[in-house]
C-alpha cells in the first residue's frame, strides 16, 4: 500500500493496472457506506492548512488536481457540487463560499476546484464521504481529492474494521 501511495504522490500517470487491481482488492471491495464513513472520518482529521497545501496547484511542487484528465476533474467538481446541493446549499451559496465566479464544472481550473474542495472540507465535510464512495475504485482521483494523509487513515480504518469483523466472525463460530 505504501508503494501505491508513493506512486500516487508522483502523479496518477504512474499507476499500472496491477496497482488498480491491488487497490480494488484491498480498499475498493469495502461496502460503499463503510468506505464513505471512513472517508468522512479521515477528511475531518486533516488540518485545513495541510489540505490546502495538498490541493492548491503548485504548492510543494505538486498539482494533484491538474494531473487529472479534464473529464475526471469536471466529474469530480460535478460530484462535489451535486452533493453540496443535495445537502441544501444553493449554487450561489456554493460559488460565493468558495470564491468562484461560476459553478460550471467543465470550466473549472485546478485552482477553482481547489477552492471548491477547501470550502467543502471546512463547511460540509460529510460531503466527502458520499463523493469519495463514488470514486472508491479510482485511487488516482481519490488521491487528488483527499491526499495521502486521508487515504492512509481510510485504509487503516477499513483494515481495522475488517480485522474486527473477522475476529467477531471467528468467535461466533
Amino acid at each position: 500500500m505504501d508503494q501505491l501511495l508513493s506512486k500516487l504522490t508522483q502523479g496518477a500517470g504512474n499507476l499500472q493496472q496491477d496497482d488498480y487491481t491491488n487497490w480494488n482488492q484491498m480498499v475498493g471491495a469495502a461496502p460503499p457506506d463503510q468506505f464513505g464513513k471512513a472517508a468522512y472520518n479521515a477528511i475531518q482529521q486533516v488540518n485545513p492548512q495541510d489540505y490546502q497545501q495538498h490541493v492548491t496547484p503548485g504548492v510543494g511542487g505538486t498539482d494533484p488536481l491538474g494531473s487529472l484528465a479534464p473529464q475526471q476533474r469536471s466529474g469530480l467538481a460535478q460530484s462535489i457540487i451535486g452533493e453540496l446541493m443535495r445537502r441544501g446549499m444553493g449554487q450561489q451559496d456554493i460559488a460565493q463560499g468558495a470564491g468562484l465566479s461560476g459553478l460550471n464544472p467543465n470550466n473549472m481550473s485546478p485552482m477553482d476546484l481547489s477552492s471548491l474542495l477547501q470550502f467543502t472540507q471546512q463547511t460540509q465535510p460529510k460531503a466527502y464521504g458520499r463523493v469519495a464512495a463514488q470514486y472508491q475504485t479510482q485511487p488516482d482521483i481519490l488521491h487528488s481529492l483527499l491526499g495521502n494523509q486521508a487515504l492512509m487513515s481510510i485504509v487503516t480504518g477499513l483494515g481495522s474494521q475488517f480485522l474486527s469483523n473477522q475476529i467477531g466472525n471467528h468467535i461466533r463460530r
